[in-house]
């Protein structure tokens, strides 16, 4: 879990996007409501010395984590715009009352196979983590991804009651 040495952690993480091993987590456009533009290569960095840290990397380890975090991010960025399109285009053929089954039953089919991607990318990480970790690093990494994605999902509520 978190200390209270780097806070600056689950803010980093909206942007990275890292914590979403599934797609509770999501990144929020904080850009479009005012605020700041993030600095990416800073942000990576402190997530990098946070893992470092917490994984007890080595320096080529933390390179190579670097990389397939890099690859993991452009991947599950590539993954959230479909997500985002596919919420969109559900909700255009929910409130349109003409909508066909065909239409419905096109989307359902769309969905699970974006669920599938999702999968696919989780294994897909897992095997770089695997090249790059031993295993006990790789599963601590995971974890540390899903205790932060908890993290975010609790600051992300909290922030929707205000």
């Amino acid at each position: 879990m978190i200390g209270r040495r780097d806070a600056r952690i689950p803010m980093l993480l909206l942007w990275l996007g890292l914590a979403a091993t599934s797609a509770r987590a999501q990144i929020p456009d904080d850009e479009g409501r005012g605020g700041a533009p993030q600095q990416p290569e800073r942000l990576i960095q402190m997530f990098l010395d946070h893992a470092t840290a917490e994984l007890n990397l080595t320096v080529d380890q933390r390179s190579g984590l670097e990389v397939a975090l890099r690859e993991t991010m452009a991947r599950r960025a590539e993954l959230s715009r479909a997500q985002f399109q596919l919420r969109r285009q559900i909700g255009e053929t929910l409130a349109n009352p003409a909508s066909g089954n065909d239409e419905f039953s096109r989307l359902s089919e769309a969905s699970l196979a974006l669920k599938r991607r999702e999968v696919e990318l989780l294994q897909w990480q897992q095997q770089r983590l695997a090249g790059v970790l031993t295993p006990r690093q790789a599963l601590r990494f995971m974890l540390l991804q899903e205790r932060l994605a908890q993290r975010i999902e609790a600051m992300r509520r909290e922030r929707a009651r205000f």
